[in-house]
């Protein structure tokens, strides 16, 4: 099939690209500039058609589009109805549609985990934007009018970048920390929980996606890791591993912003609350997924190969 990816040389994309091109499709990778994939290989990304387009430049030019023909179009950068709107103007409607949306457009949880049935009621414009483009896809799905799949991914992660920590931020001192077995402090109790996803587990999602499209069309999957996990619970399973007691001080969110800083702060106050606990099962059972990344594997990963 020829298949167009739009973010390319991203998160997703690093990984999606190479898995596509394995499966033997032809791929247009879109890409702003020239940026290199995170792992880039030449010989895993022989053969893509490279389009160095912005997203806007890359949809209004419908010629190029109408040439191309794709018969899926992996969209793993819309943030808003306006841009998917956009792209789908010029698009067959009978183009398969992959969009990537996220697990915060569950925000204010009613029950848990969440399913894909769980109320869409996000505060934030990020997760309420990204539930009303899967409210406007299957809706026009729904009516025929398109064929469209929406994935919504917990936090992206994969060796080739620093994933979210046990602090609940970015810094990779926390990781040199824990396995030197050095203290942590962790904001509250550290009951707050994060969940992430591999980005090898939502490539083989996607994948999934496009072979059974009699499945995959007009749904909505979750694509996590098997389950989440609190602060508390990643950061003493990492002591452990690599030969520590766990040395964590709990703190007040104070005292814990003014040791950590403002930027790793607010990075993870962002991230503790959502706290996202979400189940994968749907995907598993319709799409035959099978995860291969708990989050202690992602973590331990990345922190083999730095």
């Amino acid at each position: 099939m020829k298949i167009i990816v739009l973010g390319a040389t991203g998160h997703i994309g690093s990984y999606l690209v190479p898995a596509l091109l394995r499966e033997g499709h032809t791929v247009y990778a879109v890409a702003r500039g020239n940026k290199q994939a995170y792992g880039y290989q030449e010989d895993e990304w022989a053969g893509v058609h490279w389009i160095y387009a912005t997203r806007d430049e890359f949809c209004a030019d419908t010629r190029r589009l109408e040439e191309i023909a794709p018969d899926v179009v992996c969209d793993l950068i819309s943030y808003h109805i306006q841009e998917v709107d956009d792209l789908l103007a010029s698009l067959d409607p009978r183009v398969h549609y992959i969009q990537i949306g996220s697990i915060w457009t569950y925000e204010n949880k009613l029950y848990l985990p969440v399913d894909e049935q769980h109320p869409k009621n996000a505060r934030g414009n990020y997760g309420k934007n990204k539930g009303l483009i899967e409210d406007y896809l299957l809706d026009l799905t729904n009516k025929g009018l398109r064929r469209c799949t929406i994935v919504h991914p917990g936090h992206i992660s994969g060796k080739w970048w620093v994933p979210i920590n046990p602090q609940g931020n970015l810094n990779p001192r926390v990781y040199s920390d824990i396995k030197e077995g050095r203290e942590i402090v962790l904001p509250h109790l550290g009951m707050e929980t994060l969940h992430h996803i591999h980005s090898g587990d939502l490539t083989a999602i996607i994948i999934a996606s496009i072979r059974q499209p009699d499945v995959s069309v007009g749904e909505a999957y979750i694509a996590a890791a098997p389950s989440a996990m609190t602060l508390r619970a990643m950061t003493e399973e990492m002591y452990v591993h690599f030969g520590h007691e766990p040395k964590i001080r709990y703190a007040s969110w104070e005292e814990f912003a003014s040791i950590v800083g403002e930027t790793d702060a607010g990075v993870t106050l962002d991230h503790i609350s959502h706290s996202p606990v979400c189940t994968p099962e749907k995907v598993q059972k319709q799409l035959g997924i099978h995860l291969k990344y708990s989050i202690m594997d992602i973590l331990y990963e990345y922190m083999e190969t730095t």
